[in-house]
């Protein structure tokens, strides 16, 4: 007869415990289905003998890991610290342990993220995709696997998106009122935040001759050096214009960058130049001037993607199959800027 302190295996805790492995793989994924005699017995064997389940096993004996994997592509950007700490308290809140990866908008990196958290058995993933033609969108697509995209609208999966269209036409309106003539995007011309700034300029009559993109180049990640040269070289630019000019930055960070290189060429913000960000984040009230940015509903994006993640994982235990995706609206917080 095994010793208690001799129990390695399952097998032999069940057999301490004259019950069936399967009886015991139930204790341990918290079946309703074991009487609390049995339960009781089980776990002071475990308590005494000091038994260390296998993860693996208990996840295949309970289907389910309670691991979900979040792969952000730049923890640096405070938008993304805040949107990971609203995941990681619901995973908490929900019996879930969180595993986080920083991607640093490395595809080839998310691919093998991806991969691992599979062959892990995470039960989900929640991942922001900065590009909209990621390479990992073919993969997600075709593996049978809960994941929910946030802050972006991907065709063909989970989403939950916010409605940078309307960001981008927030940001022009703003601009437009405080009597700007010529006006600016620090960005990539293919992202939907400009897009939406471009058309609502256009409409308000401004002519396409004043409308400038420049930084369209893959800035957002692992390039602020070169962007706060771009800046410095943009204010430089700015001294010799008689028009006020409007600034429009893909997110706050580079919009920071841009009072402070405003600051360093002693070009007067409201005065001379407005400056708008995106995302809202704690950085636009520790700027001089404070930054006017487009504000994204962090705690609606967090609830809602785990909400869906969560009906995916159980839709994937009972071969159920649908497709949600869920646009939020932004809104605009004016500050001095």
């Amino acid at each position: 007869m095994k010793t208690l302190t001799s129990i390695t295996t399952m097998q032999e805790l069940a057999q301490a415990a004259g019950v069936s492995i399967a009886t015991v793989s139930r204790v341990f994924s918290g079946s309703p289905k074991v009487s609390e005699k049995t339960r009781t017995k089980v776990l002071e064997l475990v308590h005494q003998s000091g038994f260390q389940p296998n993860e693996t096993a208990r996840t295949m004996a309970a289907g389910s890991s309670r691991l979900i994997a979040v792969i952000l592509p730049d923890i640096e950007n405070p938008y993304f610290s805040r949107l990971l700490s609203e995941v990681e308290q619901l995973c908490v809140k929900n019996g879930y342990t969180m595993i986080f990866f920083n991607s640093n908008g490395d595809s080839e990196k998310e691919k093998e993220i991806v991969t691992k958290m599979m062959a892990r058995q995470a039960d989900g993933m929640l991942i922001c995709m900065t590009r909209i033609k990621s390479e990992m969108i073919p993969v997600l697509k075709t593996a049978n696997f809960p994941v929910v995209v946030m802050t972006r609208n991907i065709n063909g999966l989970d989403s939950v998106a916010i409605n940078h269209l309307e960001g981008g036409r927030l940001a022009a309106d703003y601009l437009i009122k405080n009597r700007c003539e010529q006006f600016f995007f620090f960005g990539l011309k293919d992202d939907e935040k400009f897009t939406g700034f471009y058309n609502e300029l256009l409409k308000k009559k401004v002519p396409e001759s004043k409308i400038k993109i420049f930084g369209d180049k893959d800035w957002y990640f692992n390039n602020y050096a070169q962007a706060s040269e771009l800046m410095d070289k943009f204010m430089q630019e700015q001294k010799t214009c008689t028009e006020k000019t409007g600034l429009f930055c893909i997110n706050d960070l580079f919009a920071v960058q841009a009072i402070n290189a405003a600051n360093r060429n002693n070009i007067k913000i409201p005065e001379k130049l407005n400056i708008v960000g995106f995302d809202n984040t704690m950085l636009c009230d520790m700027t001089f001037p404070a930054l006017t940015s487009i504000n994204q509903p962090l705690d609606k994006i967090a609830a809602k993607s785990f909400e869906i993640l969560c009906q995916k994982i159980k839709e994937k235990k009972e071969g159920k199959s649908s497709l949600k995706t869920i646009v939020l609206e932004p809104s605009i917080i004016k500050r001095e800027s």
